[in-house]
């Protein structure tokens, strides 16, 4: 008895060379997505003899493609990405003057850094009553896409 199988490797040769385009197609698009890498850290400037701490929020673009940042700002987190809702967004006067500025096209491997006073943006916070917990970074590009970072209060 003899069996006839070549419709099954038929079948698995379609399927496999669906397979190969859907990847080929992801891998291609893959490297020409915006990429933003947002962070954050605390450094000090000596002012008349006081010692002022700042918030440095860093932005580096580390994709391929140049982003134009539109919006930095703070953000209320939620468990649900469509629930989180933007608190402040920082005006460029609330930077520090040697801050970037607003907007600002990131070439890839390109950064920009804002400063802002720490004590001045923490005593905002505790007035609209929110807890700090639930904080976080965000920038947002010319076409719309949120770039987030989780923030701790210290």
């Amino acid at each position: 008895m003899i069996i006839d199988l070549g419709n099954v490797w038929d079948a698995l040769s379609a399927i496999g060379n669906i397979a190969v385009v859907i990847v080929s197609l992801y891998l291609a698009r893959r490297d020409y997505r915006k990429k933003l890498e947002v962070d954050y850290w605390i450094s000090y400037k000596i002012f008349s003899g006081e010692k002022i701490s700042l918030w440095s929020i860093d932005l580096v673009n580390i994709g391929s493609v140049p982003v134009k940042i539109y919006e930095v700002g703070l953000y209320q987190k939620s468990w649900l990405r469509k629930r989180r809702k933007k608190i402040i967004f920082m005006m460029p006067r609330d930077f520090e003057y040697e801050s970037a500025k607003l907007p600002i096209l990131l070439n890839p491997q390109e950064d920009a850094t804002y400063f802002i006073a720490k004590n001045e943006w923490i005593t905002k916070i505790k007035e609209l009553g929110i807890n700090q917990r639930k904080i976080g970074l965000y920038a947002r590009d010319t076409t719309g896409k949120y770039y987030y970072r989780k923030f701790l209060l210290e």
